[in-house]
């Protein structure tokens, strides 16, 4: 059973989105309580939010384009009587805050003028809110919200294939953990904004494991040293680490099946796959606008470029 449990609280006409919200808590682990799920039947619904939220570690108060819905009202008045109790008994408080779904309109000015001298306007007094629109990583930061720990990934499983000379699994383990890190598994690519945002912590640490079982021969510290030694010229960068074959009109790029998964290939050749696999939505966008392949190679490194230009590596 989860550690944590989370109330959500929400409008009924938000529900599509409320779902999805829960099905990825869920994949993380995190228990969560919806009345479409946990209220059954004649249940008397009013006693059974109480008595759940009794026992719930935290209660995200979900709002959308619809804003609070009528029973959510009620949900939200009994949340800080919830709240007040377990600080008058002394017992382990309660978090929670509002979380602002991506379909709200409103600016959150606006949102607090309207609702401030209500019943519910605590949420509004120094809140811990959760804005989906602002946020990078939206799930990242919700996670982090309810359970005030941070986004933890565990890279074990990359270690154990670098330390077992598996390659090419542990390079598509790189892009998997980078996505998780990154808040990105459901789009399955980086894009420029999470590669320049992406923690400093967690890229030292896949770099340096790189790095330690290759004996130096791999890692994006190893490309940056690279790059940096040819004046971050594309094309020599991909003739060093060996992307790429030929001169000018008879270079040849390689396809991600001929990438060399052994300590025989050049050096800063791998990791390889962040970049291959983020290309997908470069490579959807050439293929709509008719562009060669060539731009497309050359657009990927320019976009490795924009990791190796990090002064944490």
């Amino acid at each position: 059973m989860s550690q944590y449990k989370v109330f959500l609280c929400h409008n009924s006409k938000d529900k599509p989105q409320v779902r999805e919200i829960r099905d990825q808590l869920e994949q993380q682990g995190i228990e969560t309580w919806m009345d479409e799920q946990d209220i059954k039947g004649f249940d008397d619904w009013k006693k059974k939010i109480k008595e759940n939220l009794s026992q719930m570690n935290a209660v995200a108060v979900l709002l959308g384009s619809s804003g609070f819905g009528e029973w959510q009202k009620y949900e939200i008045i009994y949340t800080e009587q919830e709240i007040n109790r377990r600080e008058q008994n002394k017992l382990l408080p309660l978090r929670a805050g509002l979380v602002i779904l991506k379909s709200c309109q409103q600016t959150f000015q606006k949102i607090r003028d309207r609702h401030y001298d209500t019943p519910y306007g605590w949420l509004f007094i120094n809140p811990h809110m959760v804005d989906l629109r602002a946020s990078k990583a939206p799930m990242k930061q919700l996670i982090e919200a309810i359970t005030e720990q941070r986004w933890h990934v565990d890279y074990t499983r990359l270690e154990n294939l670098l330390k077992a000379g598996q390659w090419k699994e542990a390079d598509q383990e790189t892009l998997a953990v980078m996505l998780k890190t990154a808040g990105r598994e459901k789009e399955g690519w980086l894009d420029i904004e999470s590669i320049q945002n992406f923690p400093r912590k967690d890229l030292h640490t896949i770099d340096q494991l790189w790095v330690e079982y290759s004996d130096g021969h791999f890692g994006f510290s190893v490309q940056k040293r690279i790059s940096e030694s040819v004046g971050k010229d594309y094309e020599k960068f991909g003739d060093r680490v060996g992307w790429g074959k030929g001169m000018w009109l008879n270079k040849k790029w390689l396809d991600y099946n001929e990438i060399i998964f052994s300590l025989d290939a050049p050096e800063g050749h791998l990791p390889v796959g962040v970049v291959y696999g983020s290309g997908s939505w470069f490579w959807g966008l050439d293929a709509t606008l008719g562009v060669h392949v060539v731009p497309f190679l050359q657009r990927l490194i320019v976009f490795l470029f924009n990791l190796l230009s990090r002064p944490d590596l």
